[in-house]
């Protein structure tokens, strides 16, 4: 991790983020680069690459159908399994725009790379047994392993590790970084640019000390 980007709590990132949108950006618009920022991060990294996308219901699924679509646009053969369906208006936009069938989470078969889209900044929990057994069925199975913000089943703030989570390669910090990206289970934590960086410094200057 770069030691000049802010690290930040998940109301301090949704507090960065609604800068943004209060200077009149749409949350649709956001995601589109926090999805181009990851699906360039992932082509640095990887070969083109089987890839197997698990969205979650949140923004977070939404960056991962954005990415999904970015990768296919590249030539990267890529599925896409949800946990359910997208329940914001961002991520049902960027599901609209990906076009292509969503698989089932449970019934989903495994790809050489596995990218986590389930959840990203401010799990506080466990996964359910339902998404959880799947996830690290077909995480096991892949032959790596990258996170869009943060591996599904850890804490943004803490870094806990909330429940069994899989060994990434790779993770992508969306923004800026969070305490949970000092969990050795992140793997390389690189950051996806999407112009919170200088928000972020902001935040942190006239926040008041602990």
């Amino acid at each position: 991790m770069r030691t000049d980007i802010p690290v930040l709590t998940a109301a301090q990132t949704r507090a960065a983020e609604q800068v943004i949108f209060d200077a009149g950006v749409p949350v649709i618009n956001l995601m589109e680069k926090a999805g181009a920022a990851v699906a360039q991060a992932i082509r640095d990294h990887y070969p083109p690459t089987e890839s197997l996308i698990l969205c979650g219901p949140g923004n977070n699924g939404g960056d991962g159908y954005v990415v999904a679509r970015l990768l296919h646009e590249a030539g990267w053969l890529v599925r896409v399994a949800a946990s359910g369906a997208p329940k914001t208006e961002a991520a049902r936009s960027a599901c609209h725009r990906w076009k292509a069938p969503a698989e089932t989470l449970s019934e989903t078969h495994p790809a050489p790379l596995l990218i986590d889209a389930l959840f990203g900044t401010g799990l506080t929990r466990a996964l359910d047994s339902a998404i959880a057994e799947p996830f690290n069925r077909l995480a096991a199975l892949a032959s790596r392993c990258a996170a869009i913000d943060i591996p599904s089943g850890i804490g943004t703030d803490d870094g806990a590790t909330y429940c069994e989570v899989p060994q990434f390669d790779l993770t992508v910090a969306l923004g800026v970084f969070k305490p949970a990206h000092t969990n050795p289970l992140c793997g390389k934590v690189v950051l996806g640019d999407i112009g919170l960086v200088e928000i972020a410094r902001q935040i942190l200057k006239v926040e008041p000390k602990q």
